[in-house]
């Protein structure tokens, strides 16, 4: 009969981990995005996006991210469900609770943040994994190589073909493809897909670019402006989250709960403000 009172203390704690833990990321994340406001031409955060892109141990957080994502909403919704069902009926007359704002309205802003995260990896992670377009580098050590291997002769007539249509389409857009060319003189960036599809099969050498992609993202003022509503949530859930959880955790006492509150909001600030200067600075300078 106490089975279900132990399982749902158990999905708070876990719920109130799973938050602890994604609270940590947003920060991490953060820093990694503040590079986008640095005057390098993306040196700074191409190079933190490689190492994210191509860390062995980043690519096993990726995995646990996400998995940490989904089960911290379908326990949230869980819970919330759980509590439905142990009131089915709700009280003819507003009681005046304890209740936060935070605490009665975090699944439907919980929900609202799950679409707006949606459209951001739709604009970011799932370009890296090719389920949608975006924009992309090439190195310029393997186009030569590859033009090498041409004027040699060790290219198949088929490959050789789509090679000369890519050399083709570079050579008409040279003047647009040597400005995009990065600081460090490797790669050419900001190409399209319709620019790598004729060698697309052969060259793999070729990543997304991040750096171009946020440029041109956070310049569309609606997704600017959905962008900072997102992580206005994210403060939202913060403020709330975090007091919520070392409460569960019984971390809470009388002496500091106020210190963790102001801890809260003054991150939760940090994070907001921190991801929305970066969409108003690429709108308006």
């Amino acid at each position: 009969m106490n089975l279900p009172k132990i399982a749902s203390i158990s999905k708070k704690i876990v719920v109130a981990l799973l938050g602890l833990f994604l609270v940590l990321f947003v920060g991490v994340h953060l820093g990694i995005n503040l590079c986008l406001l640095r005057d390098d031409g993306g040196t700074w955060y191409r190079a933190a996006s490689n190492f994210m892109g191509t860390n062995y141990v980043v690519k096993v957080f990726e995995v646990v991210l996400f998995a940490t994502i989904i089960v911290h909403i379908l326990l949230t919704i869980a819970l919330q469900i759980q509590n439905l069902k142990a009131r089915p009926q709700r009280y003819h007359r507003p009681q005046k609770t304890k209740t936060s704002f935070g605490s009665k309205y975090a699944i439907w802003t919980g929900i609202l943040l799950l679409c707006l995260l949606m459209m951001h990896f739709c604009h970011f992670y799932f370009v890296k994994t090719g389920w949608v377009e975006g924009k992309y580098m090439i190195s310029i050590e393997k186009i030569f190589h590859e033009y090498d291997r041409i004027e040699m002769g060790l290219m198949e007539a088929d490959e050789e073909a789509d090679f000369r249509l890519f050399f083709n389409c570079f050579a008409n857009k040279r003047d647009d493809m040597t400005k995009n060319i990065t600081s460090d003189g490797n790669w050419i960036a900001n190409l399209t897909a319709n620019d790598i599809e004729p060698i697309e099969e052969y060259l793999p050498y070729f990543k997304p670019d991040f750096y171009n992609i946020a440029k041109d993202i956070f310049r569309v003022p609606i997704y600017a402006i959905l962008y900072i509503i997102m992580f206005f949530v994210v403060g939202f859930h913060i403020v709330h989250g975090i007091p919520s959880a070392f409460q569960t955790l019984g971390l809470n006492h009388n002496k500091y709960n106020a210190v963790i509150q102001w801890l809260a909001w003054i991150y939760a600030v940090i994070i907001v403000v921190g991801f929305s200067s970066i969409p108003i600075y690429f709108l308006f300078f």
